[in-house]
């Protein structure tokens, strides 16, 4: 019996080989959380610096196209009445209309920017995903 293996029957050696193979999973997973933690924060500071322009955008042209939009249409719904003979509020009426119109299609253009700032978290999503599959994949075949 000279080829046998040898059986290690000292419980403190497997329990050490545990608590080892344990000190390496939770440090691979703080690893792999500090990691993703950075590019999460990668991500958002490149959506910000994308999204920055359109946001500083949107914080000045906002009150000033309200005060505008909202003299100028009132001025152009009192012009066409004036010019053209149609009642002040028949013109007051189709002026709110077109103003509707165009802020609805200017709307969609900057909520389509914002979306497209958005979208460089992609990376961290699908780096998470990955993550997490190795995870699973490490604690179902570590007890084999």
């Amino acid at each position: 019996m000279a080829r046998q293996a040898t059986l290690n029957t000292d419980p403190g050696a497997s329990l050490n080989g545990m608590l080892n193979g344990i000190g390496d999973l939770g440090s691979n997973v703080v690893t792999l959380t500090a990691l993703q933690a950075r590019l999460a924060v990668e991500d958002f500071r490149e959506s910000a610096s994308r999204a920055q322009p359109a946001l500083i955008a949107a914080a000045v042209l906002i009150p000033l196209g309200f005060a505008s939009g909202t003299l100028g249409l009132f001025g152009l719904a009192y012009w066409m009445a004036a010019d053209l003979g149609i009642p002040l509020g028949r013109s007051l009426l189709l002026v709110a209309a077109g103003g509707i119109l165009l802020s609805s299609s200017m709307a969609a253009l900057v909520i389509q920017r914002l979306r497209a700032s958005l979208a460089s978290f992609r990376r961290s999503r699908e780096e998470l995903e990955r993550n997490i599959a190795w995870l699973r994949t490490v604690l179902m075949h570590s007890g084999r």
